[in-house]
């Protein structure tokens, strides 16, 4: 799926007695024009009264608005900020989002929707990120190797930047392991090599597919940055009315396959306390690969 916002769809005029106060219809007849029902806005939908009688849905498949601190409606935006207590958070975005300031690995990224969290961590202490629009940098959490971590409206990603042939020797790149723990949320594997984070009743509160490992071979060598990465993304919240939305940044470091790029498929390993995925060696440390590998893991 493309990056960046998907097309909002509108569904035509349809009646929904009852559902709404009349006092919305009674505006709009009087002054013949639409006026929206306030109560049913939400992230992804608006719906607006018509003079006819009849109500208007729209629907997009990425969030239009987000709700604030003071529980009003602001523009979506991912721009990371530091927090009082000393945590990186996105402006605004749909899901309660936070990294860690620097420290404890373990307490490297919580996501939450009401009082349902995932929360995953790093094999280790982090430095303190370099905070650049939505994305924050931890340097050097292997040697020659960058961690970054970017929201989106409805998430995050992570990439490990591998810097040089010799930090992609490391056997520490070998088995990427993250420590995963839920609130309220069991994380179970998933189909097709994927993973679930099951709420009391089993509904899929987060969810996400297989890892994608890729290379760079199809990049421009002039504006790729070189090494290996592994990414860790969390995308869609609930209630996306298509469960599959793509809410990256376009100034986020790329986080797919580019045209040429070589590609593999791997499966998400899911134990009790940890998710993680086991590179292809190959494409990772491969002579003939071009520099510049990509591993997917996925929580949505």
């Amino acid at each position: 799926m493309a990056a960046g916002a998907l097309p909002t769809v509108a569904n035509a005029a349809v009646s929904r007695p009852g559902e709404v106060q009349q006092s919305e219809l009674e505006r709009a007849a009087a002054s013949g024009e639409p006026v929206e029902v306030v109560a049913e806005r939400t992230e992804y939908a608006q719906t607006l009264a018509n003079p006819d009688g009849t109500f208007t849905l729209t629907q997009s498949t990425t969030p239009q608005r987000v709700k604030s601190d003071s529980g009003g409606w602001v523009e979506p935006d991912a721009t990371l900020v530091k927090r009082a207590d000393g945590r990186i958070e996105p402006k605004a975005v749909v899901a309660d989002l936070s990294f860690a300031g620097g420290g404890d690995g373990q307490e490297m990224v919580r996501l939450a929707v009401g009082d349902k969290a995932v929360e995953l961590g790093w094999p280790g202490q982090l430095p303190e990120p370099v905070l650049d629009g939505a994305t924050a940098t931890y340097p050097e959490v292997l040697a020659g190797v960058d961690l970054q971590l970017t929201a989106t409206t409805e998430g995050y990603r992570e990439v490990l930047v591998v810097k040089t042939a010799q930090a992609a020797e490391n056997p520490k790149l070998e088995n990427i392991q993250l420590s995963a723990s839920g609130t309220g949320l069991e994380i179970v594997p998933g189909a097709g090599g994927g993973l679930r984070a099951l709420d009391e009743d089993a509904n899929a509160v987060f969810k996400g597919p297989a890892a994608v490992m890729w290379d760079s071979a199809g990049a421009d060598t002039d504006t790729a940055s070189p090494g290996v990465r592994a990414m860790f993304v969390t995308e869609d919240a609930p209630g996306s009315p298509s469960g599959d939305g793509d809410a990256a940044q376009e100034d986020a470091p790329q986080t797919q396959p580019g045209d040429g790029d070589a590609t593999a498929v791997m499966p998400v390993a899911v134990t009790a306390d940890t998710v993680g995925v086991k590179p292809d060696l190959e494409l990772l440390r491969g002579a003939e690969r071009a520099f510049g590998v990509d591993v997917l893991p996925h929580i949505s």
